[in-house]
């Protein structure tokens, strides 16, 4: 057993391994199903992870900075499906950060205009009512790859050969499924209303000469 202190002192004990989802249910320091990341010892985690030692755990809200950035980012999840549904050749790119902006990357054959934003964002709204769960998933780094060229996600390939660890996380909902580090909410339901309010032409990484890619733009109301 390990001991986690909370924010306001008390300390609870739990078995080695306890994901913090669960600890975040026992608590009861902020509702639980308003949590949507936690700090352990100063550092910023999924709720799925588990923890194996004594530690210093606060949980975050999607008002917290961290639970923001967290929100956004499953924001932009949610667009990138709903676009991909709508444009199938649609290859990923990054999620640009952006301190009040979710951002998503897309190389598509032709450029996405202001018009097509009005579907996507109808659709995004179907794949928020539908709340899918979810789920991560640790793969190798070799079956990583494999996974990608499958998939025909030769930018995401690019980012997998940068990233030094011998294992990375794919998380899916529904049909759709990304190589990311995370964190992420626990299902697309949790997500408030998006709006999406830009989309530019831009170059893969910053190079020049790089691909071309549709940057879309998008906001989230926030949480009554």
């Amino acid at each position: 057993m390990i001991r986690m202190r909370m924010l306001d002192g008390s300390e609870r004990e739990v078995p080695r391994g306890t994901s913090l989802q669960r600890i975040a249910g026992a608590a009861r320091a902020v509702p639980a199903d308003s949590v949507v990341c936690a700090v352990v010892d100063g550092v910023v985690h999924d709720l799925r992870d588990g923890v194996w030692e004594d530690g210093q755990v606060t949980f975050l809200t999607s008002g917290s900075p961290d639970g923001a950035r967290v929100l956004l980012h499953t924001a932009a999840h949610v667009v990138a499906q709903a676009a991909k549904r709508l444009f199938p050749e649609a290859s990923l790119g990054r999620d640009p950060k952006s301190r009040d902006l979710f951002q998503v990357d897309l190389e598509i054959g032709s450029p996405l205009r202001e018009s097509d934003l009005e579907a996507i964002q109808a659709e995004a709204a179907r794949i928020i009512a539908d709340d899918f769960p979810i789920e991560r998933h640790v793969l190798s780094k070799g079956d990583a790859r494999t996974w990608l060229i499958r998939r025909g996600e030769v930018l995401k390939l690019e980012i997998l050969e940068a990233i030094g660890a011998r294992s990375v996380t794919i998380y899916a909902q529904g049909e759709f499924s990304d190589l990311c580090r995370g964190p992420h909410l626990l299902s697309t339901g949790q997500l408030p209303a998006i709006r999406l309010v830009s989309v530019e032409e831009v170059a893969w990484q910053g190079y020049p000469g790089g691909e071309r890619l549709s940057r879309i733009g998008g906001v989230c109301a926030r949480p009554a």
